[in-house]
């Protein structure tokens, strides 16, 4: 099957697909596909997540023992692994599909 687009167009669907980090055809067949695409996550995306997660491990490491030795600041630290946790649940939802 053969598609003719204008310039425009084609330039159009060339830059839609380098953000999704896609070949044309590829981008092509998802957005029939009814999938949503989004731009390709950064190279350093990992990373981040990565050091996430061990800020949120340091932090829920730290709040089991403040609670062990019974120290009043305990709810600040509840408090700080609930704003990791939810740092790392908004990148993870905003770089990657339900299918990933």
């Amino acid at each position: 099957m053969k598609i003719r687009f204008t310039r425009a167009e084609l330039d159009a669907l060339t830059k839609k697909s380098r953000k999704a980090g896609l070949s044309r055809e590829g981008y092509c067949r998802r957005i029939l596909n009814g999938a949503v695409v989004k731009e390709a996550p950064p190279a350093e995306l990992p990373l981040l997540i990565r050091e996430v997660r061990r800020v949120g491990y340091n932090i829920d490491q730290i709040l089991k023992r403040a609670n062990a030795i019974g120290l009043l600041d305990v709810p600040q630290l509840r408090k700080a692994l609930e704003d990791n946790r939810a740092v790392e649940k908004l990148i993870v939802n905003t770089y990657t599909t339900p299918s990933d």
